[in-house]
């Protein structure tokens, strides 16, 4: 008999399937935080070059600095030598001139922080020059996403590989959070996408395996929709935690907390690991279920006394 049939035989949906959904459904509404996150860790910013560190000896303030060394609606270049000209109300361009000379910064940008106080932005300076690097961190993400939906395998088991997956994940995604350089944080945004697949590939699957099979389709648009709420979360979350570190960390801690729930809590493959029925408690046999081979064997009739041998011929 299939192990879906078995099910409807036995009772189909019951309060074990609808708190295995729940307890799987719980972090597939955070992963949306991991898959989107750098949407605002890496957010964008109004960012201008640095002046000279001589520039502070003049005694202007902020807005004047900026306007003596950095072209107006300039983000990646400043003044080689300071514009004074620029303070005066009708000031104009020495006569004879070009245009003012003006160089790379090399003293770093000034940022606007009245949005996210830090990203992974203004932490590594990825602007101008170094603007691609911030599609590398999430192209190398994508990367892990697509290597760890290859690698996830189903000979130890989907609950033991599950359990392995939520711990890569809050490992890794704590480790991001303390990432001293770029380098090593796409190392650890590359691992945490390969835990992502094993927890989608295995959690759905080990989902809708004990559904019967007319409550399939319901689970898993439930699922779907779980991790669609997981994204407003995220947008919510995000806007409390304006630090991409603290953020970056809040959203990994809890996947500590479900590795240990799901060891304890969620079954295996069912097909993998049978229940073992004492055959006491067995019928002989049941209409229904004519395939179910009988645990206690029918007596047989006595067989009738055998005959003395004849006795040998001389």
């Amino acid at each position: 008999m299939a192990f879906a049939s078995l099910l409807e035989h036995v009772g189909g949906m019951g309060r074990f399937q609808v708190l295995s959904v729940l307890l799987l459904s719980l972090p597939v509404l955070m992963m949306a935080s991991h898959n989107l996150l750098q949407n605002f860790t890496a957010a964008g910013s109004e960012h201008r070059c640095r002046p000279r560190p001589e520039a502070n000896a003049t005694g202007l303030d902020a807005e004047a600095l900026l306007r003596v060394w950095v072209p107006r609606g300039e983000r990646c270049r400043r003044f080689v030598a300071p514009q004074w000209w620029l303070l005066e109300a009708n000031g104009s361009a020495p006569n004879g001139s070009s245009g003012p000379e003006t160089e790379p910064c090399g003293d770093g940008w000034i940022y606007d922080r009245s949005v996210f106080t830090s990203t992974i932005i203004t932490e590594w300076d990825l602007v101008c020059s170094s603007r691609g690097l911030k599609q590398l961190a999430q192209s190398l993400y994508m990367a892990g996403v697509l290597v760890g939906g290859g690698s996830c395998r189903e000979g130890f088991g989907r609950r033991s590989v599950l359990t392995w997956c939520y711990l890569q994940m809050a490992v890794m995604g704590t480790c991001s959070s303390f990432a001293p350089t770029f380098s090593m944080y796409c190392l650890f945004r590359f691992l945490t996408g390969m835990a992502f697949s094993g927890i989608v590939l295995n959690g759905v699957s080990l989902s809708m395996e004990w559904m019967p099979t007319h409550m399939r389709a319901l689970v898993g648009t439930f699922m779907g929709y779980c991790y669609t709420v997981g994204q407003f979360l995220l947008a919510g979350v995000a806007f409390a935690i304006p630090d991409w570190r603290r953020l970056q960390l809040v959203v990994s801690l809890p996947f500590f907390g479900t590795s240990i729930i799901f060891t304890s809590s969620i079954p295996a493959h069912p097909i993998h690991e049978p229940t073992t029925i004492p055959p006491s408690t067995l019928p002989l046999s049941h209409p229904s279920c004519p395939d179910l081979p009988s645990p206690r064997r029918v007596p047989s009739a006595p067989r009738p006394p055998q005959s003395p041998p004849c006795p040998s011929r001389p």
